[in-house]
């Protein structure tokens, strides 16, 4: 069964803002993309449209948090935090701002939309914000969870969200805690680690896996990072020393994402373990029918995350 991560952010803030009356949305002209419509309608009074203005955006965000209230600034991730960013960092970050920045249509799944619209730096410029906290949920179960979460805090965060509905993996007894991370799947031999709906090509690998004779006995622990900053170090860390291998899968360029922060995490920690990374290698996106073309273009689709899997086995 697939769910729109887009709707279950709008209709969990929508639902939120009926118990508190101070979430504003402030919005660059894609209430619809997001969901917002109704947001819009029953809470008028705390929705403000600024168009296509995104310094402007996040500019009055920053304002309206400084006045108690908790501000989610929403637009596609392209253009926020893209084009605004040294607004966020002056307005936002500085001042250790309540304000929740929501970046839509990231990564390659946004297909058709081309390179222009391909958000794959993201992850990269909001890591490096002091006082920012970056999560990437795995579905849209877990981004009701998030967004809950994040409206009850008081530090300036970024939510990255995909552009197509996804599979449901994120298990309903699972609750989201700001700096855990979650074991999907318990293994063995090979640590794999990532965050988005780019995870469920892990659970494919491992069925792949138990119907070949040479590698049925190979298991995959699948942990699911979407608390990206600040990171759950203690469940990678004790993944990594149990299996010593490890593959980090991302729809995100390799500089600046969730595997640079691994690998620094576990040289830190003077760990040892046979690594590799998955994912864009220093280009741009570009348009395709579907977003599994690109991923097998930029060698971060099914096979070749099995392919990962069956050399670091033999490494």
């Amino acid at each position: 069964m697939t769910n729109s991560i887009r709707q279950s952010f709008g209709d969990t803030l929508t639902k939120l803002a009926k118990n508190n009356k101070n979430i504003f949305v402030v919005n660059a002209d894609l209430k619809s993309s997001l969901f917002l419509n109704d947001f819009a309608k029953k809470f008028p009074r705390c929705f403000i449209e600024c168009g296509v203005a995104e310094n402007n955006a996040a500019a009055i965000a920053a304002g309206l948090a400084q006045t108690g209230k908790t501000v989610f600034l929403t637009s596609f991730a392209c253009f926020s935090p893209a084009i605004n960013w040294n607004t966020i960092k002056q307005s936002i970050c500085y001042n250790n701002s309540n304000v929740k920045i929501i970046g839509s249509h990231a990564g390659l799944m946004s297909t058709d939309l081309g390179a222009t619209h391909q958000m794959l730096e993201d992850l990269a410029l909001m890591r490096s914000l002091p006082n920012m906290e970056v999560f990437s949920p795995l579905d849209a179960l877990e981004t009701e969870k998030i967004v809950k979460t994040v409206s009850f805090s008081k530090k300036p965060a970024y939510i990255r969200l995909v552009r197509p509905s996804t599979q449901n993996l994120f298990d309903p007894k699972f609750d989201f805690t700001i700096g855990k991370s979650h074991i999907l799947q318990p293994g063995k031999n090979i640590t794999i680690i990532g965050h988005g709906p780019i995870l469920e090509e892990a659970f494919q690998v491992q069925a792949k896996l138990n119907l070949d004779d040479k590698y049925k006995k190979i298991t995959l622990e699948i942990i699911n990072c979407s608390s990206i900053k600040p990171l759950d170090t203690t469940t990678i860390l004790k993944s990594v020393k149990k299996t010593g291998r490890l593959i980090c899968l991302e729809d995100h360029q390799k500089n600046g994402g969730l595997g640079e922060a691994v690998a620094s995490l576990i040289l830190t920690n003077n760990l040892s373990c046979k690594f590799i990374h998955l994912a864009v290698d220093n280009s741009f996106g570009r348009s395709a029918k579907t977003y599994q073309e690109l991923y097998n273009y930029y060698g971060i689709g099914v096979n070749d995350l099995l392919s990962a899997v069956k050399k670091i086995i033999l490494k």
